[in-house]
């Protein structure tokens, strides 16, 4: 039940075009419809609105990227709920999860989950 590797290929170029802000390229990967859903658990800083459109979901990914992701971080690849994601941790543990739900070769819904409650179970294993 592995991670097909192209989708693993897709996530890596999707991390590299935040991480640098290109929103053309990260545009590019998102289906026109595509939409980010963020899961906070109000303990965390998440957005509370489901994002809508490739433009804007590109946007607000880069931003957060931006704002968010610090040379301490990493990022490993595993499959969340049976979709392929990434892991990010931090110097503090967990610090959330990224699942990808693909339309071919087009990222059609990412789920963050940043809520500590959900992302207990993860930090064990």
């Amino acid at each position: 039940s592995g991670v097909d590797p192209k989708h693993t290929a897709l996530v890596s170029a999707f991390l590299s075009a935040a991480r640098t802000g290109d929103i053309a390229a990260l545009t590019r990967m998102l289906a026109s419809d595509a939409r980010v859903v963020s899961d906070g658990g109000g303990k965390v800083p998440a957005a509370l609105n489901v994002i809508e459109g490739a433009d804007r979901c590109a946007a607000f990914l880069a931003g957060v990227v931006r704002k968010g992701f610090t040379d301490e971080m990493s990022v490993r690849f595993d499959v969340i709920n049976g979709l392929p994601g990434l892991i990010v941790s931090g110097p503090r543990g967990l610090v959330q999860t990224n699942a990808f739900e693909f339309d071919g070769d087009t990222i059609k819904a990412i789920y963050v989950v940043r809520n500590p409650d959900k992302l207990r179970h993860l930090a064990s294993s």
